[in-house]
């Protein structure tokens, strides 16, 4: 009888346990799960890292951001460390991580009442400490993971992540020298060896595979993994294959990279030389000394067959009121590297094999003084058109027209002088940076409270294009209401439109590997071009004077799509950083965003050469009194 009582016991505590036991719930993250947050009403939610989210591999830390809905006084705690809230909640905080799948667990405090929730986030890649006995070798960190192709005499950079402190060596059969090849241990990077090795010049063809053999004294036995990607080494001869760009004008890497590493100043057209590939990218020659990298998915033609010798026949140019032109007519189109300096432009064409020297130059451009032309290395001619002084280019544009390819600077626009209207006649594009997504991923960044990007620079365009419009400008604006803009699609419609300044506005972020708080952080200014830098340098300084943020600096950039739009004078403006609560809260209000307004229109203003005093102010309007 007792033994029935106390099972009967039990199962009343284990009822008891389970009912009161409560499964902390996963925070809810704004805009996304706003329909959610307004239904049950969450006393935490988290914008940043979205639930499940896969972070950079080996990440150490990250930065979280969101926001308590608790009233104060309110504490709060995440994994432990304690968070500091703005006053309207609102947080971000900078926390340390370890590989695999990662909880943090926020709790808030307020009136001796508890509020939890978590968030989930996965950090690829095996801790070193993991990596021992038959697993010393990490096999998702080992060169190559995608085929590669390569000529004699060219370099294969080896790698593979292990054990700290043991000796790896690596194996390439089929290759000469390639029996036995010792990796050092990077010393910044424990247990990352790394290897350059060349490949013989008198190599023959061969297809292979890289074999790693990891010998350490606190394990029993060698360890050998071969990677899982293919090496080949192709023939001596023919030295080339040759591939036709699909996407004319399309811009190329230094390094086989999936993003980033892009040269700004070189654009492929038409048939090219391959050497090679790597990570899903040609490799190209397009002289003795100079190569870049290509993805394969810009191509659509591969042959063996040598094109036909290309001759450039003819220069020639001409020169209107608005514009210079110049045309260089080749047997067909051929990659190019443009550079601006402040005194000149430089332009290279390759796989030229003759340059006929026939000049027709008209001597009256207010912008062009001289061309000189040279031939730096075999299979490419260089033209410097040197500019005059006392007529500043505005901006150029170039582009192939059949076989011809057609460059035209851009002259100081002139407009008609209209008293309190110092803007008259000038094309302004504001560009409000990124377009609306209101599901993860986001375009653009969003602050702890859930404000996101777009809406912050939508609302900062608006408010300052009726100020453009009294001094008589005309505002073009790539967005309006939801509408979608891709960065090219906001490029054609400025240049369809006639635009003579470009200035696109933003809301700044971080990697989520970066600590928002080492620093102080506020607004900057960006340009690519000589010719945009007086504009830059106008808006920069009028942000110096009226925004009351760390000035975090004017940088030129060859990165950024917009700035390096170069047929007028084009800058982007990062305002604030979204991702910190007191600079989100500036860009949420009309009054935190007013003194963004200020500096852009004073800037923009001050490049033509006047102020707001010189804007003839809108007259009030009057109410009419009834009788």
């Amino acid at each position: 009888m007792s033994m029935k009582r106390n099972f009967f016991l039990v199962c009343c505590l284990a009822a008891c346990s389970s009912l009161f036991a409560q499964e902390i719930p996963v925070a809810p993250y704004l805009p996304t799960q706003a329909k959610l947050v307004q239904n049950q009403n969450p006393p935490i939610t988290v914008q940043f890292p979205y639930e499940n989210m896969t972070m950079p591999r080996h990440a150490e830390h990250l930065f979280l951001l969101g926001q308590v809905h608790v009233e104060p006084p309110v504490s709060l705690e995440i994994n432990g460390e304690t968070v500091e809230l703005n006053k309207n909640g609102a947080f971000v905080a900078y926390l340390p991580v370890t590989e695999g799948n990662f909880e943090f667990l926020l709790t808030a405090q307020s009136n001796e009442k508890t509020y939890q929730a978590v968030r989930h986030v996965r950090i690829p890649g095996t801790n070193l400490q993991d990596l021992q006995g038959e697993n010393a070798i990490d096999t998702e960190e080992i060169f190559p993971q995608k085929n590669i192709e390569l000529r004699p005499g060219e370099e294969i950079p080896l790698f593979v992540r292990a054990m700290p402190g043991a000796q790896v060596t690596a194996r390439l059969p089929g290759l000469k020298k390639g029996k036995k090849i010792a990796l050092a241990e990077d010393s910044k990077e424990p247990g990352m060896y790394r290897a350059a090795f060349t490949v013989d010049p008198k190599q023959r063809a061969k297809t292979t595979h890289v074999t790693y053999t990891l010998k350490d004294s606190r394990i029993r036995k060698k360890l050998h993994v071969t990677a899982p990607a293919e090496i080949t080494v192709r023939p001596a001869q023919p030295v080339y294959t040759f591939a036709r760009v699909s996407k004319p004008g399309v811009k190329v890497r230094k390094l086989p990279t999936e993003s980033g590493n892009l040269y700004p100043d070189y654009r492929a057209y038409g048939l090219v030389r391959v050497t090679g590939e790597r990570n899903d990218q040609y490799h190209l020659q397009l002289s003795d000394t100079e190569t870049a990298w290509l993805e394969k998915t810009n191509f659509d033609l591969v042959t063996e067959e040598a094109p036909e010798e290309n001759i450039l026949s003819f220069v020639r140019q001409t020169s209107n009121q608005a514009r210079t032109q110049f045309v260089f007519k080749l047997n067909r189109p051929v990659p190019i590297k443009i550079h601006e300096y402040p005194d000149r432009l430089e332009l290279v064409l390759y796989y030229v094999d003759g340059f006929e020297q026939n000049y027709s130059l008209d001597p009256t451009s207010p912008v062009v003084e001289s061309v000189d032309w040279a031939e730096p290395t075999e299979g490419a001619v260089a033209f410097r058109l040197n500019f005059r002084k006392e007529s500043p280019l505005w901006g150029y544009g170039y582009t192939f027209v059949g076989n011809e390819l057609v460059l035209e600077l851009r002259h100081t626009p002139q407009h008609d002088t209209v008293q309190g209207q110092p803007l008259a006649g000038v094309r302004i594009v504001l560009d409000a940076g990124h377009s609306p997504r209101r599901q993860i991923p986001y375009d653009g960044a969003v602050g702890p409270t859930g404000y996101l990007e777009y809406e912050g620079t939508l609302a900062l365009a608006e408010e300052l294009k009726p100020m453009l419009e009294q001094a008589g400008a005309t505002v073009l604006m790539t967005r309006w209401g939801d509408n979608q803009m891709s960065l090219q699609n906001r490029y054609d419609y400025a240049r369809d439109r006639g635009a003579e300044l470009f200035v696109s506005l933003h809301y700044n972020a971080l990697p989520e590997t970066a600590n928002p708080r080492d620093r102080s952080r506020g607004f900057s200014v960006y340009y690519t071009y000589p010719h945009s830098l007086k504009l830059a340098q106008s808006v920069h300084k009028a942000y110096a004077k009226h925004v009351p943020l760390t000035d975090s600096g004017l940088f030129e950039n060859t990165i950024l799509f917009i700035p390096r739009m170069s047929e007028y004078p084009s800058i982007l403006v990062e305002s604030a950083y979204l991702i910190l609560p007191e600079q989100e809260q500036l860009a949420r209000t009309r009054e935190g965003r007013a003194p963004f307004l200020k500096a852009l229109y004073e800037g923009i203003l001050k490049f033509y050469g006047a102020t707001p005093a010189d804007v003839k102010p809108v007259p009030e309007q009057r109410s009419k009194s009834r009788k």
